[in-house]
């Protein structure tokens, strides 16, 4: 595709420049597409680059070319809409890069079943540099989960920690989802207290991994893997197998050796589970072990 000022340095620290963010996006659209297609999508817009401050973007603008996007409009709680772009085809993704997109983020819904979310998605954001403990935190989650029946799949998320996704069959709604994915990060946090936490303040969380289970709401969203990320390094949302988790840093592949993983796809086929029974399961625990969570219903919103 034509790229304009295609020469033009985005990652000041790494000298990568627009035309190689393009052609990035161009080879890594196929894989990307089943995780953007037929969702509505926030993108990270950085049109003179990384070095400069960047916005997010939920609202598709009319010079977003309308031969490849749809939109969709979304009420807000406080009126008004939110009219996202939602694509279909891959040419979509590298355009979106030509007009200074670096960072993709989509939901865990598609535009056509807006409340059974077929994906559940765990965050596990560390103290900054603790790698140590992120990779504690994703083994102990990985096991309690597996013991539950939800098989995970591994992704270092390109910035501090790594993301643990399990595929929907969707049987549920997203009040069961957000509450099951709640339910079991309690259960681990419970499990390791000095390594986990739900706490949602920084300053509330000590010496601790977050573990974020506010992505499974249907309009918030996570970053899409193999998406970039606006950081020194052009680190990539890279998905991972299981047994590279000691040997990947959360943000250790970047835009350069990313395409050589393409070839490779260390997650496979992704058997969908109901989380519905899992969830009924989850609360059984947590009674069990005196746990009792307070409501909090800002995954509504």
């Amino acid at each position: 595709m034509e790229v304009s000022n295609a020469d033009r340095v985005v990652f000041p620290d790494d000298g990568y420049t627009k035309g190689e963010v393009v052609s990035y996006y161009e080879l890594a659209a196929p894989l990307m597409l089943p995780f953007v297609a037929g969702r509505a999508l926030t993108v990270e817009r950085y049109p003179r680059g990384t070095g400069e401050k960047g916005f997010m973007q939920k609202n598709a603008p009319d010079h977003f070319g309308d031969d490849l996007i749809r939109r969709h409009e979304v009420p807000k709680e406080d009126g008004g809409t939110t009219t996202y772009p939602v694509v279909d085809q891959p040419e979509a993704i590298a355009e979106f890069a030509n007009l200074g997109v670096i960072t993709f983020h989509a939901p865990p819904v598609t535009i056509e079943d807006e409340w059974h979310p077929d994906w559940a998605i765990w965050d596990l954001d560390p103290p900054p540099g603790r790698f140590d403990l992120v990779r504690e935190a994703a083994r102990e989650l990985h096991s309690l989960l597996s013991d539950l029946g939800v098989d995970t799949v591994l992704m270092a998320s390109g910035s501090n920690g790594y993301h643990l996704r399990a595929r929907l069959d969707s049987s549920a709604d997203a009040e069961v989802v957000a509450g099951a994915a709640r339910g079991a990060a309690a259960l681990a946090s419970e499990a390791n207290p000095d390594l986990m936490t739900l706490a949602f303040r920084k300053k509330d969380r000590g010496d601790r991994v977050f573990v974020d289970w506010l992505r499974n709401a249907p309009y918030s969203t996570s970053v899409v893997p193999w998406s970039l990320r606006a950081r020194r390094g052009a680190p990539v949302a890279v998905p991972l197998a299981w047994d590279e988790l000691d040997g990947v840093d959360p943000n250790g592949v970047g835009l350069g050796e990313a395409p050589k993983r393409f070839e490779s796809d260390p997650w496979g086929q992704i058997e969908p589970v109901a989380l519905g029974p899992i969830g009924e399961r989850v609360d059984t625990l947590l009674e069990e072990a005196g746990v009792t969570l307070e409501p909090f219903d800002r995954f509504r919103s």
